[in-house]
């Protein structure tokens, strides 16, 4: 009997491991910091009464790269899409393998601040305002290493 238990056991399926976000590169900025986004985490928020009047979304996101040294940094933002703000609602950053920042933010209307055209955390706010959809990446010329096009000769 012990036997017949322990093949039948052998055949039951594994437990599922939980495994990391996957995180998408969205942009980098002109000193290489890159920008990633975990687009299951993009969640739509209702107005909060008394806190704030106001649709929000939700998205974690990843920057990491040589601007501050090779920190990675995790955040989980709240935007407001139409006035395009956001929020820190949490913040972790890692240097040198240590965590050297942890915390959490309160999602209330007078904590949101404007974003800067053009920066990683304008990136990631288009992403969650879009609805998730990629940037459109701009093609490259032949010398920047894109594809080679033939012309039409008439």
């Amino acid at each position: 009997m012990k036997k017949l238990w322990i093949i039948l056991t052998a055949w039951l399926p594994l437990p599922v491991v939980a495994q990391a976000p996957g995180w998408v590169l969205i942009g980098q900025s002109a000193g290489g910091r890159q920008i990633f986004v975990d687009p299951t985490s993009l969640k739509a928020q209702f107005p909060l009464a008394g806190l704030r009047e106001f649709p929000a979304v939700q998205l974690a996101v990843e920057m990491r790269g040589p601007g501050t040294r090779g920190s990675v940094e995790q955040v989980r933002y709240s935007f407001n899409c139409k006035s395009r703000s956001a929020v820190a609602l949490q913040y972790q950053r890692i240097a040198g393998g240590k965590q050297s920042h942890n915390w959490r933010g309160a999602d209330l209307a007078g904590k949101y601040e404007a974003i800067a055209p053009g920066t990683l955390v304008d990136m990631a706010l288009s992403f969650a305002c879009s609805g998730g959809k990629l940037p459109v990446r701009p093609k490259l010329s032949p010398a920047e290493g894109g594809e080679a096009k033939e012309e039409e000769t008439n």
